[in-house]
């Protein structure tokens, strides 16, 4: 059981300044990165990462200890040495199971369908009544382009 009160339990020590107390997750290595900054600038004794968990900063002389006995430890030696029931298993080579490949009934290949024409937003816009912009002309270009465009647009609505 914890010894943190009721709704502190996800509070973590600043390994920095332990008046530091930061909810463990994403706050807590960005809180990491900015206290290092104020701690290099304060003082001389280096902070030693843990090779089993990134937020573990401890100090250099202490660095061995914590290495023995870091809670995080664990968890790298279960995935690195998993607990087999048996030698057989540990002597049982793995087998790959191959599977037959199976035709299926469905004849239908994307690969093999007849290309489509490009979409051209462009050649869509002048044949259909749309406002187009004009970005990126000198002066008199848009003068000429708003000139097209209002005589493109008074015809389309003629024909409707």
């Amino acid at each position: 059981m914890s010894n943190k009160p009721h709704g502190y339990s996800n509070l973590v020590e600043c390994p920095y300044n332990r008046a530091h107390q930061i909810e463990n997750g994403r706050r807590f290595q960005t809180h990491l990165v900015k206290c290092r900054k104020e701690y290099e600038k304060l003082h001389t004794t280096e902070k030693v990462q843990c090779p089993f968990n990134a937020t573990h900063y401890v100090n250099g002389p202490e660095h061995q200890h914590h290495i023995e006995n870091c809670p995080d430890r664990i968890l790298v030696d279960k995935f690195q040495n998993p607990i087999v029931d048996s030698m057989e298993a540990l002597q049982k080579k793995d087998q790959i199971k191959m599977t037959p490949q199976v035709q299926s009934a469905d004849d239908e290949d994307w690969d093999d369908e007849p290309p489509a024409p490009a979409y051209d937003p462009q050649k869509y816009c002048e044949s259909n009544n749309i406002l187009r912009r004009c970005n990126g002309m000198q002066p008199h270009e848009r003068k000429a382009f708003r000139q097209q465009e209002h005589q493109r647009l008074s015809n389309m609505r003629q024909f409707k």
